[in-house]
């Protein structure tokens, strides 16, 4: 299995004849695929991955990179020798300003049970959340989409999903909001509480993950609470890497390493950690996550801002 980015899978799909394969799930499909994809959810690989992929040189693709290189995995098992994933998934293809497929209305179908997005008045859900902020932000500030996506370097096409709620948005494209406006990152993720007391059950959380589904981060405080500091859970996959863009001036990062190793660059300096270690860093800088190992690595994060 290849793993490739996306110019790599575009010329591969124009070049050879591959199956193109979206292991994502339906409510997920809808709001956009690349075109003459095959529709295949990864729960429907994983129980019969021959029949799911009937044949060598496969493509496969999913929101982020995830899921896509576990049905790689798949395939490889099968004895394949032709399979890639790709890196960043569909949000990586959007980005890059690559063509989408809607389906049309009437050929959508009603989301089953098991894929319909869990709702709870304690802990909303993070897309339409982060959507509305945006907009509220956007329109505070007398700025078009073209205004934003000139302002953070994405594509205006994304944005408008982004506000919609119809496409996920990755850490990345959440932290490059949040410099591209000048606030705190939680700003973006903020949304009404009705209680000072709140459970954050982990079954519920919503996840933050990287554009490859190797790096993620979950908050462990509630939005909607003015603050100026944030607590996280980070979790980085063996021998994986997260560059991170500076944050707002005055940003601070306390980190400490619950499971695992992990190496912090911090503006070209590198600094080594085991499990207890901790460090304190200015995190207004270029700074970056690395796993030296082939073990996974769990973190706790906190950042304060001035």
């Amino acid at each position: 299995m290849k793993v490739v980015d996306v110019r790599e899978a575009r010329g591969l799909l124009a070049s050879g004849d591959l199956d193109l394969v979206d292991v994502r799930e339906g409510h997920e499909w809808e709001t956009g695929h690349l075109p003459n994809a095959r529709h295949v959810p990864l729960g429907t690989v994983k129980a019969d991955p021959k029949r799911a992929l009937p044949r060598d040189g496969v493509l496969l693709v999913c929101a982020r990179g995830g899921r896509s290189a576990t049905a790689a995995a798949l395939a490889d098992d099968l004895g394949y020798q032709t399979v890639y994933s790709i890196d960043g998934g569909t949000m990586a293809w959007q980005e890059a300003g690559l063509p989408i497929e809607v389906p049309p209305i009437s050929e959508r179908v009603p989301v089953a049970a098991h894929e319909a997005l869990s709702t709870d008045l304690d802990v909303p859900e993070l897309d339409p959340v982060i959507g509305a902020n945006l907009r509220e932000l956007r329109t505070q500030r007398g700025l078009s989409l073209d205004a934003v996506a000139r302002m953070s370097g994405l594509s205006r096409t994304l944005l408008g999903q982004v506000e919609l709620g119809t496409n996920p948005p990755s850490l990345g494209v959440v932290w490059r909001l949040a410099k591209a406006f000048d606030v705190p990152f939680a700003t973006l993720l903020s949304a009404p509480t009705v209680s000072a007391t709140a459970v954050l059950r982990k079954a519920k959380a919503k996840v933050l993950m990287s554009a490859d589904g190797r790096f993620s981060s979950r908050a462990l405080f509630p939005f909607g609470e003015p603050t100026k500091v944030e607590f996280y859970e980070l979790w980085l996959a063996g021998h994986a890497r997260d560059d991170a863009e500076p944050h707002a001036r005055g940003t601070k990062e306390n980190l400490v390493v619950t499971r695992g190793q992990v190496v912090i660059e911090v503006a070209g300096q590198r600094h080594e950690l085991g499990e207890g270690d901790a460090l304190v860093f200015p995190a207004d800088v270029p700074h970056a996550y690395v796993n030296p190992a082939s073990a996974e690595c769990w973190m706790h994060l906190v950042m304060t801002y001035l």
